[in-house]
């Protein structure tokens, strides 16, 4: 997300952007350009390694063959070549290859125990505890994760070695170990799961990127045991002690809610901040505050300048020490591609002063991102790396503009009146709030889209917000920083740093809640494609490497506005094709089933999941989003049960919902879940309607919806047996949808005529109970779709289906399944494997 401009050192670097050399030509960027267009070649359209390799050194001898012939203008394509060659061998040895005697070679979709010995990477981080949440149905285990360097596996009795990085949770308190130690771990191996919905982020592509092929889950702390100390002497066990002791200062002198956002705020452990509460930075457009990057970087720089200035030492020195901190914070906080590419230019910047030169502002940004793509090529692709390189592009085309303006504003030549002195206090502070605004407006407009795309977000309050937070971010991170300085020296000192530290980051909290609660300052929605995305910053890189072109504003803007236009106006041209859409979303132990009406309607049966409501939330959303709805007409809830309905609240914050159907007396029940959600559907304002066997709602297109339980005449205690079930008919083929329907409920539906669907959502997540040879031979369906976690995969109840002919997909094997109705048939499609 964006940085805020209240940066001392980076402003130097985009100064240096005004000089009349770096205007006419931006070498830096053009071979940026390159590198990162060998990244995704690579990335999409792989080669072998040594093809690379070929292509690179044939680029090189071109280059040196018409260089020595004085060809410079035929050499350059042939030196970019080779560039863009060596950054795809890069990238293809860090993605595309993995060693034999890797762990992840071990690993499968499903868990299986192991016994591992592996390095420590770095400590764990306890990861936050949820607040109590009524539609929850389990209260979450505490839990802490590490990484680790894989050096053997216990094969019998006998030990193998291998290789690999893993991802190790263990559940429970974290265990005591640090950096460096050799320990011995009994857990669970897994390969990272995939996507398993349209839409849903990449797990373990993500992983991926980071080197990561495997997930290890242990049970307890007592399963991860130390045999061998690491070095003493080793750097990361140093940070380890560095971070634990700030941790430490942090839990002392700070109230616990400000010492986990101080973590989050000044050392990168954003792990310990409730999901709750970086959503709601998430939805003002400041989660940058949670990220260390350029506003961090910066102010600590600055600071540090600051001070060293007004001791003895010379400035040269000055500059120097404060480069060599930024150095060392950067490898505190885990070096992550924000605060490397921040560390880069820092340092440019202090080498420029130390030199008596200026930079320039484009080339030394592109400079910094070949350092990161240098670290990791995959953080190309990481949405943080992106964000952070707008935002400080943004700076850069910011900051001459208003240096100039600053100096020879119209009408300068006239004589000024002569204000007093809180006059110029004032037209000072009104400069710089002018100015604040501005640059945050330039931000937001340039980060705009891909916020939309990436996280369906957008945010016009960020535009006021970024301006008035960043004096308390300010206050918070240098004051947090004496408290870590001082305060294991004097705890006084500590104290009173640890108190004006607690204030800030309340007042900064505060803002951005207050924010998150103004009309119409952030809304969600889908966001444009990739191929618009592409298009618009590929045309801005253009801008920024060719300068010239920016001498026409008049076209630049046309194309600017005609682009748009293409991303936007297709929307309102969509046409809905005549068929039934209805897909299973892949939710885990839970149901959500969306229906794509022929009429254009988009209507929900069920919207919950067993666990966290934000799983099922962000599934569910996903899957919208990458089908462009942005309206929810219908949510039919079948009965009371939380793993039915937690993720509700959350859509309603996300998508307008028309009307709540359910069956009669779901909400006179005494639950504390089914209070909070009528509670919640209530603030709304959203009508709810009773539905009872033999209602139909017709929807148009020859679609319409039929409800065949409950019926009005008998009632059961268990709220599955009053399951609203339903009928969707559309050009003489059904899909029948019976939530968790159970005896006696059963009994009255088998009760009616039978009846054959095409399609079944096998009742109660495929439960024995629930699923009886008479329910299939009833139904006689072609398809059934068990919407479950596993748990309940019994080979018995898919034999009693297959038995009438049916085939079976269970939605934790083939993610989200999608079947259509169109007048040619049924056709299903499973979104992970193949249909059966």
């Amino acid at each position: 997300m964006p940085v805020m401009p209240s940066q001392p050192i980076e402003p130097q670097v985009a100064r240096g952007s005004c000089t009349s050399s770096g205007d006419r030509w931006q070498p830096l960027v053009v071979v940026l350009v390159a590198v990162c267009g060998g990244i995704v070649w690579d990335r999409f359209w792989p080669l072998p390694i040594a093809w690379w390799g070929i292509v690179a050194v044939g680029g090189v001898g071109l280059w040196l063959v018409a260089w020595r012939r004085d060809r410079l203008r035929v050499a350059a394509p042939f030196l970019l070549l080779a560039a863009a060659a060596m950054a795809a061998a890069w990238h293809h040895g860090r993605w595309h290859r993995m060693a034999t005697d890797d762990l992840a070679c071990f690993a499968g979709r499903k868990p299986e125990p192991m016994c591992v010995q592996a390095i420590v990477v770095a400590m764990p981080r306890r990861q936050a505890t949820p607040a109590f949440d009524p539609l929850r149905l389990m209260a979450p285990e505490p839990c802490s994760r590490l990484e680790v360097d894989l050096t053997a596996l216990r094969d019998g009795t006998h030990w193998r070695s291998v290789s690999g990085r893993a991802a190790l949770s263990v559940f429970g308190a974290p265990p005591e170990v640090r950096a460096g130690d050799r320990v011995q771990c009994f857990a669970t191996l897994s390969a990272p799961s995939a996507p398993q919905n349209p839409g849903a982020f990449n797990h373990r592509d993500y992983l991926r990127s980071e080197g990561v092929h495997s997930e290890l889950r242990a049970k307890s702390p007592g399963c991860v045991t130390v045999i061998e100390p690491g070095n003493w002497f080793d750097p990361r066990r140093t940070l380890d002690q560095l971070r634990t002791r700030s941790n430490q200062l942090f839990a002392a002198h700070l109230d616990p809610r400000s010492a986990e956002m101080a973590a989050g705020v000044l050392l990168g452990q954003r792990d310990q901040i409730e999901s709750q509460r970086i959503e709601t930075f998430m939805a003002t457009g400041t989660i940058h505050l949670l990220v260390i990057a350029g506003l961090h970087l910066s102010i600590l720089a600055g600071a540090l300048f600051w001070v060293a200035r007004r001791t003895p030492l010379p400035r040269s020195s000055a500059v120097v020490l404060a480069g060599t901190i930024t150095l060392f914070y950067m490898l505190l906080v885990d070096a992550g591609p924000p605060v490397v590419r921040a560390t880069v230019l820092v340092q440019v910047a202090c080498l420029a002063v130390l030199l008596g030169r200026r930079p320039l502002g484009f080339n030394s940004l592109a400079a910094a991102a070949m350092v990161v793509l240098a670290i990791n090529p995959s953080h190309l692709f990481h949405v943080g790396a992106q964000l952070s390189f707008l935002s400080v592009a943004a700076l850069i085309w910011w900051a001459p503009r208003w240096s100039g303006r600053r100096h020879s504003e119209p009408g300068d030549d006239s004589p000024r009146p002569i204000l007093s002195g809180p006059g110029r206090i004032a037209r000072s502070l009104l400069r710089a709030a002018t100015h604040m605004v501005l640059v945050s407006l330039t931000i937001w407009l340039l980060t705009m889209p891909l916020v939309m795309a990436r996280f369906h977000l957008c945010t016009p309050v960020a535009v006021f917000i970024n301006a008035v937070v960043w004096l308390p971010m300010a206050c918070a991170l240098l004051s947090g920083s004496a408290l870590l300085a001082v305060g294991g020296i004097s705890p006084a000192l500590g104290h009173l740093c640890g108190s004006f530290c607690n204030l800030n980051l309340r007042l900064l909290e505060w803002c951005v809640t207050a924010a998150r609660r103004i009309p119409f300052g952030n809304f969600w929605l889908s966001g444009p494609d990739d191929w618009w995305l592409m298009g618009f910053y590929g045309g801005l890189g253009v801008l920024a490497a060719f300068p010239r072109i920016r001498r026409r504003p008049t076209a630049c803007m046309l194309l600017l506005i005609g682009w748009i236009a293409v991303g936007v106006l297709p929307l309102s041209w969509r046409r809905h094709p005549e068929r039934l859409n209805c897909t299973f979303i892949a939710v885990g132990h839970g149901t959500a089933a969306v229906l794509q009406l022929p009429s254009g309607k988009t209507m929900l049966y069920d919207a919950g999941q067993f666990g966290a409501p934000s799983a099922g939330v962000r599934a569910i959303s996903g899957f919208l989003w990458s089908r462009g709805i942005r309206r929810i007409d219908a949510v039919f809830l079948s009965h009371a049960d939380v793993d039915h309905y937690n993720a509700l609240p959350g859509l309603m914050d996300r998508f307008s919902v028309g009307t709540i159907y359910a069956p009669p007396g779901m909400f006179q029940g005494d639950g504390q879940a089914i209070a909070a959600l009528h509670a919640i559907i209530e603030r709304h304002r959203l009508p709810v309607r009773c539905l009872r066997g033999g209602d139909r709602i017709l929807e148009g297109g020859g679609c319409a919806i039929e409800v065949l339980h409950p019926s009005g005449r008998h009632r059961s205690e268990s709220t599955n047996a009053n399951s609203l079930v339903l009928a969707v008919e559309f050009r003489g083929r059904q899909i029948l949808l019976p939530g968790d329907l159970e005896s006696p409920g059963m009994q009255g539906l088998l009760a009616q005529r039978r009846r054959h669907c095409e399609v079944l959502m096998a009742p109660h997540h495929g439960s024995r109970q629930s699923n009886s040879p008479e329910l299939a031979r009833w139904c006689t369906p072609s398809w059934v779709v068990f919407s479950d976690d596993g748990r309940w995969n019994l080979p018995e109840i898919d034999a009693t289906y297959q038995a009438v002919g049916s085939r079976t997909l269970h939605t934790n094997d083939s993610g989200a399944i999608e079947v259509r109705i169109n007048g040619h048939g049924v056709e299903v499609r499973p979104f992970v494997g193949r249909t059966p």
